[in-house]
């Protein structure tokens, strides 16, 4: 979410040609022949201008252009259908349910609704045409994003009357070190290339992460955050002394520290069951990303399964029941054809490496929040990492703290209309609308 820029975007990249006609001065004459001839000169300096401005631009991967999203490889959807009718399944313990993992009949039952019934040209049509999707280079990648401006129209081509655009590249960083650091950096210096000065950030999973660390390192540029995961450590000693103790107790006896409060046990519970049980994927791809990759990529079932596992056990749902999945199935093969479509399953786990290696989130962690950007929390029913809101409390400055009886870690994908009104409400509440007028107009408050 941002502020509207000073400018719009077609304001804020000025064409070669318009920049050096603007600069351009020409002497007068009272004869008619030379100013004729002198005219004839011009126009033709301004068409040579305006093609070689057309060029530049295009040629300039920095300028911002629209790009549309197809099918990388010709034989993408054939070699897919191969895949996934010759596909072999392991053997499972008979009533062992999802307590192994990926349950196989369900699995089994989405291969075939991939192969037989899922339309990705389809999807990649509802994805062209229901997001505004663009690309530019920022610290030499090729970053896509999705630009929402409604006070701007699309632009068509005058002939055909369709909206213009290219077919823009999947950006991958390809050196070491490239973690939640380098990303929070990366996408303040996209906010500013763009003409946003100052803007808001949200996010859950690793968008929480680097939307804090954003908060963290650019506290005069990102006015607020709004978060709906929450991994936090128990407050400090130094500055919160009888939460320390309550919090280091807490821990051991959620039952009877937190026995008013069944949110806070929930948390508590929550953050051991991940350690015993679902961290193993973590520090896989923490450690060797390269390995789970090759396995993933060459492979669409497995990618499925693998993925299949985390969006229906971290989701509030019942993943024996499809039928009442606050998601379809479509939408749930969407997310894997992304992944696997642009084969960037490697690339996206690389993440947990450079973080782990880098420290990042221990960087992250150990610093508070500054008081001036405030920070609303979104806590979902079955979110992986929350903890009680004293712990965060002595980390960061909650205007806003909303808890929500439906709704996992997906919360945007869950339940999106009452993750669009929190999200919302949050950044037009006064206290976040005064620091940005205030900012964006030099006042203080």
């Amino acid at each position: 979410m941002s502020a509207q820029p000073t400018s719009s975007l077609e304001d804020s990249f000025v064409s070669v040609h318009e920049k050096t006609t603007s600069q351009t001065s020409f002497s007068t004459s009272t004869s008619s022949s030379f100013h004729q001839e002198h005219h004839h000169t011009h126009s033709h300096q301004e068409q040579i201008l305006d093609e070689k401005s057309v060029v530049e631009e295009k040629d300039d991967p920095t300028i911002p252009r629209r790009m549309k999203l197809s099918a990388r490889r010709t034989d993408l959807l054939p070699t897919l259908r191969t895949r996934l009718s010759q596909a072999t399944f392991p053997d499972q313990i008979e009533a062992a349910g999802w307590s192994y993992g990926t349950e196989t009949g369900l699995l089994k039952s989405l291969t075939q609704e991939w192969l037989h019934n899922y339309d990705w040209e389809k999807e990649l049509n509802h994805l062209n045409q229901d997001y505004d999707h663009w690309t530019c280079r920022i610290n030499g990648l090729d970053i896509h994003y999705v630009r929402h401006d409604p006070w701007t129209e699309k632009v068509k081509d005058p002939v055909t009357g369709q909206e213009t655009g290219e077919e823009g590249p999947w950006a991958a960083p390809t050196e070491k070190k490239f973690g939640t650091k380098a990303m929070a950096k990366t996408l303040h210096e996209l906010m500013q290339h763009l003409g946003y000065k100052y803007y808001l950030a949200q996010g859950g999973d690793w968008g929480a992460i680097i939307s804090r660390t954003i908060a963290t390192l650019y506290p005069d540029n990102c006015l607020a955050i709004h978060i709906n995961m929450l991994p936090c450590l128990p407050p400090r000693p130094w500055s919160s002394p009888f939460q320390f103790v309550k919090a280091i107790t807490g821990f051991a006896l959620p039952s009877v520290v937190y026995k008013n409060n069944p949110r806070e046990q929930a948390s508590i519970a929550g953050l051991k069951l991940y350690a015993a049980e679902e961290g193993a994927y973590f520090f896989l791809q923490s450690t060797k990303p390269q390995t789970l990759g090759h396995a993933l990529q060459d492979s669409p079932v497995g990618l499925l399964s693998w993925l299949t596992e985390k969006y229906l056990g971290w989701a509030d749902l019942d993943p024996t029941q499809p039928e009442t999945w606050p998601f379809s199935k479509t939408e749930l093969l969407t997310q894997i054809m992304i992944y696997h479509s642009t084969e960037t399953i490697t690339s996206s786990t690389r993440i947990y490496y450079e973080t782990y290696h880098n420290k990042d989130v221990q960087w992250m962690l150990r610093r508070p929040v500054p008081a001036s950007v405030p920070v609303g929390v979104g806590v979902w029913n079955k979110e992986l990492f929350m903890v009680p809101k004293a712990w965060a409390d002595d980390y960061m400055n909650i205007i806003s703290w909303h808890e929500f009886h439906k709704g996992g870690h997906f919360a945007a994908f869950e339940r999106p209309v009452e993750y669009e009104k929190e999200v919302t409400e949050y950044f037009t509440k006064e206290q976040v609308l005064d620091a940005f007028t205030a900012k964006r107009y030099g006042f203080k408050i």
